[in-house]
């Protein structure tokens, strides 16, 4: 691997996110903060910059390979956490690993938590966590595609990389135009979900809340995250914006190009939609069975339709504590993390364009053993799948279950408090450790048990948390980038 290319590209990430972390300073002077509570943030960017600043200077190769590209992709995402955890340590009187976890949360925009009073947090703090998100929800390494040009490197490699599912459905022939198409629309829908909240929520909130919604994080300005304003309009809004950046953004390039119904040809959203559909029907069901809300029908589809969508999508906002609603609405939701949202989305997961094609092969498989001479002719929107996308895909859910496992029997195994009770919950140490894991590696937020909707993940211990951190890294990388660094022949010429 090509060290100063990578450092090279390293430093222009660290450019964006120091000058995206400068804002900050700005914002929380308007809103109230003192010079003092924003220093921080300030000196925070300051010194981002000049780390990328000094890297770009200094490393002049733009040689960049395959390689080159992974090594970019994931020690960039571990240089921009580890950079933009210093206001949380300097304002916040974090510890290193609690201000990366928190980072890590917000970039890979999973949404876990250790803070335990959001609210206190001065405001330029607050906009900043919820900056990482709108940066991680799109990918840095894809903004920065805009500046690659100016360093003299290619952006390809970047982008099959960072693109999120099984293939990376181009929009345009050059990566920078593709680059601005995505980022257009994502600018588009941002500015349209901001303004339609302003009517229930002041700017910031406005702001904030959009950044974790179109990104899929989750994080809120508040305790009680979208449960403090207690509206079905913003719940509303949320949840149809939710859905939106659940789906292939190449579907919304194509609506805006005049082809709306070109969603519903996708076999991906077909599926996606179905599943939806599926979880807000059944999981209203039972709480109406359950006589959750007095049978009110209008609020329990309000808040199955909500949640559902929070976790399917992976953005984690919650409107109740799902914690308490009955086994099969939890087991459901908890199915749902596996999912995730549609390949090319913000969300994570494994995605469901995956899903679908692991059941097609499956059914084929069944048929082949039925019929053994059949040609199994597998097809995703009426295109043949190639044997090499379909080992791909294999092989991750092979390594992202086996992560999943591993990790989960280490929380078992390592964790020290697993088994105690904290804040009246039962601490149901099996649960707590499989939804932590899921919540992690497929980027969800919260989870169940001691991780469940109205708790967060300060009581881990730091060896626990570092674990997670690594989870969340692999999960948003879509598994293959990071994993691969470990492998021995990756490093060999």
């Amino acid at each position: 691997m090509n060290a100063n290319v990578v450092l090279r590209c390293v430093g222009g990430i660290l450019l964006v996110v120091g000058a995206t972390m400068s804002t900050a300073f700005p914002v929380g002077l308007m809103m109230g903060d003192s010079v003092e509570q924003c220093f921080g943030v300030l000196s925070s960017a300051v010194i981002t910059m000049l780390a990328g600043g000094i890297a770009v200077w200094f490393c002049r190769s733009t040689d960049l390979g395959f390689r080159e590209g992974f090594g970019v992709v994931t020690f960039g995402w571990i240089a921009s956490s580890l950079f933009g955890a210093l206001p949380f340590v300097w304002d916040a009187d974090l510890s290193l690993i609690d201000g990366v976890f928190e980072t890590m949360s917000g970039f890979s925009t999973t949404g876990a938590s250790i803070l335990t009073d959001i609210e206190a947090l001065p405001y330029c703090l607050l906009y900043w966590r919820s900056m990482t998100h709108w940066l991680g929800g799109m990918g840095i390494v894809v903004l920065s595609l805009a500046i690659m040009p100016i360093l003299g490197i290619g952006g390809m490699q970047l982008y099959r990389a960072e693109a999120p599912g099984p293939t990376s459905d181009q929009l345009a022939p050059r990566i920078t135009t593709t680059a601005k198409y995505l980022w257009g629309i994502y600018l588009l829908l941002t500015v349209a979900e901001t303004l339609l909240l302003l009517p229930k929520m002041s700017l910031f909130d406005a702001w904030c809340h959009t950044c974790g919604t179109l990104a899929t994080g989750g994080f809120s300005t508040r305790n009680t995250s979208l449960a403090f304003f207690d509206s079905a309009y913003v719940d509303g809004v949320v949840t149809v914006f939710m859905f939106l950046a659940g789906v292939n953004f190449v579907l919304h390039l194509r609506a805006l190009r005049g082809r709306p119904l070109f969603y519903f040809k996708d076999e991906e959203f077909r599926a996606y939609f179905a599943a939806i559909a599926t979880g807000v029907v059944t999981i209203g069901l039972f709480l109406y069975i359950g006589n959750f809300y007095d049978r009110d029908l209008a609020t329990i589809l309000r808040h199955s339709a909500f949640t559902t969508v929070s976790v399917i999508t992976t953005t984690g906002f919650c409107t109740e504590n799902f914690d308490i609603w009955p086994p099969y609405a939890r087991c459901l939701l908890l199915l749902l993390m596996f999912v995730g949202g549609c390949g090319g989305s913000t969300g994570g997961g494994i995605k469901v364009s995956r899903i679908l094609l692991l059941v097609k092969y499956a059914v084929g498989q069944l048929t082949q053993s039925i019929y053994p001479r059949a040609v199994a002719n597998l097809q995703l929107n009426g295109q043949g799948v190639s044997a090499s996308i379909m080992a791909k895909i294999l092989g991750f859910f092979f390594i992202f279950v086996s992560i999943f496992f591993a990790l989960t029997l280490a929380i078992c195994a390592f964790e020290p408090n697993l088994a105690t009770p904290v804040a009246g919950i039962d601490a149901h140490p099996l649960e707590t450790a499989l939804s932590a894991s899921i919540a992690t590696l497929g980027n969800i937020g919260p989870g169940l048990g001691k991780v469940g909707a109205t708790q967060n993940f300060s009581w881990f211990a730091p060896h626990t948390k570092l674990m997670l951190i690594l989870a969340m890294l692999v999960g948003r990388l879509e598994v293959y980038t990071v994993v691969v660094l470990f492998l021995p022949k990756f490093w060999r010429r």
